[in-house]
């Protein structure tokens, strides 16, 4: 990749500036993830035992990137089939508010 270099500063500077960023947004990505997955749980916790009038019970809560992720990595419907969901409780049992 050839980046246009108008003022004046060199590959290996452009270079290590970029790196220098994707070092920082890895590690911002990293801090933040704790953060998604402790709200997941708390909305979890206050779903245990609940009913939505038109959705119905909630039986799995997760952070929306990485429902994303999921679902463009393995689709729609395997990422809302019977046999994922049964997976998802037993491994995240904690971001499961109730069973299905």
């Amino acid at each position: 990749m050839q980046v246009v270099n108008k003022q004046g500063y060199s590959d290996e500077e452009i270079n290590t500036a970029l790196l220098r960023e994707v070092e920082l947004s890895l590690h911002k990505e990293k801090h933040t993830e704790k953060h998604r997955y402790d709200q997941a749980r708390k909305d979890a916790r206050s779903n245990v035992g609940k009913e939505h009038p038109t959705l119905g019970r909630c039986v799995a809560s997760m952070p929306p990137r990485e429902y994303f992720r999921l679902i463009k990595k393995y689709g729609h419907a395997e990422v809302h089939s019977k046999e994922f969901l049964k997976y998802f409780q037993k491994k995240f049992g904690d971001l499961s508010p109730n069973k299905i």
